[in-house]
């Protein structure tokens, strides 16, 4: 019996190690896929951008953003999920734009995107609060339009180029309008830099922390990346859909 359950075991790992290794799938190409929860919102997000700016000339850039802001990965959980959250004791990030709101040592609020966003559309923004705003992905993607709008009327008048008005603005979304308007400055103290040119212009003079912050990746870093990212890698694959 002994001899027999050793000549099956033997058997059994012959087998195993004859057996074809298993193929892992690949990963969405983030280039063409578009995730499965986007498919849901996106009539939501085109009423949105065609009520707020519907004169805007690259609606599309709003479906990367989101995918950029809330995509873990392309089939992670909270990707185009109006219900995911960043919490941390000093911040707090909100569903598909990663609103956000940061607060003081002392608990005081420190920064409210959604307080901002409200100056610019009391009457739309009317009822969206933090006890709200995980239920209302509508409203979440118009504070998203909004602070874009806002951001790129602040450029509008000094950056007569659409791309590259769109790369500043884009910025400005991931690091402050204040920060691009001081690097613009910075670029045309500069030998030929060309401050209404971001793309190998602008995106040169950062003057953000080049400290690493999160896997090594500085503040630096991390803006420039959103930009390539969600204007050169996104994009693209949402035109015509919004």
């Amino acid at each position: 019996m002994k001899r027999l359950a050793a000549i099956l075991c033997a058997l059994s790992v012959a087998a195993a190690a004859n057996a074809a290794p298993t193929k892992r799938t690949p990963p969405p190409d983030v280039n063409t896929y578009i995730p499965e929860q986007a498919v849901q919102h996106l009539p939501t997000l085109s009423k949105q951008v065609k009520e707020v700016w519907p004169t805007f000339y690259a609606p599309n850039y709003f479906g990367a953003l989101i995918e950029h802001e809330s995509c873990i990965s392309l089939t992670h959980s909270k990707c185009w999920n109006p219900t995911s959250r960043l919490k941390s004791d000093r911040e707090e990030g909100a569903g598909l734009g990663q609103l956000t709101r940061a607060f003081k040592a002392d608990g005081s609020t420190r920064f409210d995107a959604l307080e901002d966003a409200k100056r610019l559309d009391a009457k739309g923004l009317n009822d969206l609060r933090w006890d709200t705003v995980y239920q209302r992905p509508d409203l979440q993607m118009r504070v998203v339009i909004l602070m874009t709008r806002a951001n790129w009327n602040r450029l509008d008048k000094l950056v007569a180029d659409n791309d590259g008005k769109l790369a500043m603005t884009d910025a400005a979304y991931n690091g402050g309008i204040g920060g691009v308007l001081n690097e613009r400055r910075a670029c045309g103290l500069r030998e030929g830099c060309d401050p209404n040119k971001w793309f190998g212009h602008v995106e040169k003079v950062c003057l953000k922390s080049t400290k690493p912050l999160y896997a090594g990746r500085s503040a630096c870093d991390i803006n420039r990346h959103h930009v390539h990212d969600v204007l050169h890698t996104r994009m693209p694959k949402y035109k015509g859909k919004i």
